[in-house]
């Protein structure tokens, strides 16, 4: 049964998916779409109307509406940015928890997170504000994830990790238990991760070792 409305911030395939997640699997009902005027390139999406962002809050009454900020992480910089623009709106912030997904009562879920069919969250994790965690993912016991970081789908994190803000643990890779990763760290697919990690840094391999940094850019995938 549908009881609350939602507004998606965001126009790309990767907002449709989300929206069809939410209009299939969750109490929300899509409503509208909004993006940016200077971005906004039809009116509609599959007969939802898309809105100018800037004019969301003249249209809707957050007293009756959520939203929820859709962005992909080819830059996770900007799926961020975009995350803290949405923050500063009047409405409440949803978040999407599949039914088939497997969270344990203890752990601690955040605003904007994107928890997607088939991921197990062990007890007592934190995930922080606008995580994305794709299909297939466990997080062990104990771990902290923090705002803005996306695990991809078959990752594994093992127990008591610390994942530093506005990371990436790319598809099919591993981070050993007890690690502490640091700020945009970025752990490129099926890697093996056993030592901590520095901040604004990408390793590779198996085990994974330093491959670049990425301070002035930020993680951007091509």
């Amino acid at each position: 049964m549908k009881t609350k409305k939602l507004i998606i911030y965001g126009d790309s395939h990767f907002a449709e998916m989300l929206a069809h997640y939410f209009q299939t699997d969750s109490v929300y009902e899509v409503v509208a779409y909004c993006v940016d005027e200077a971005y906004r390139t039809r009116t509609e999406i599959a007969g939802v109307p898309v809105y100018a962002f800037e004019k969301i809050e003249q249209y809707f009454s957050a007293k009756e509406h959520w939203i929820f900020a859709a962005i992909g992480y080819k830059s996770v910089r900007t799926h961020k940015r975009l995350f803290e623009k949405v923050a500063q709106l009047s409405f409440p912030i949803a978040s999407y928890i599949s039914s088939q997904a497997m969270v344990d009562s203890t752990a601690k879920i955040g605003k904007n997170c994107l928890i997607l069919p088939g991921v197990n969250i062990e007890p007592y994790c934190i995930i922080d504000d606008n995580c994305f965690v794709n299909s297939g993912v466990i997080v062990c016991h104990n771990t902290h994830i923090y705002a803005h970081t996306i695990l991809a789908a078959g990752s594994l994190v093992g127990g008591y990790v610390t994942i530093g803000e506005s990371s990436l643990i790319a598809f099919h890779a591993t981070v050993a238990e007890l690690l502490n990763l640091g700020t945009e760290t970025l752990l490129a697919a099926n890697s093996l991760l056993l030592e901590n990690t520095e901040n604004h840094t990408m390793y590779v391999g198996s085990p994974a070792k330093v491959l670049r940094k990425h301070s002035d850019t930020g993680i951007v995938l091509s």
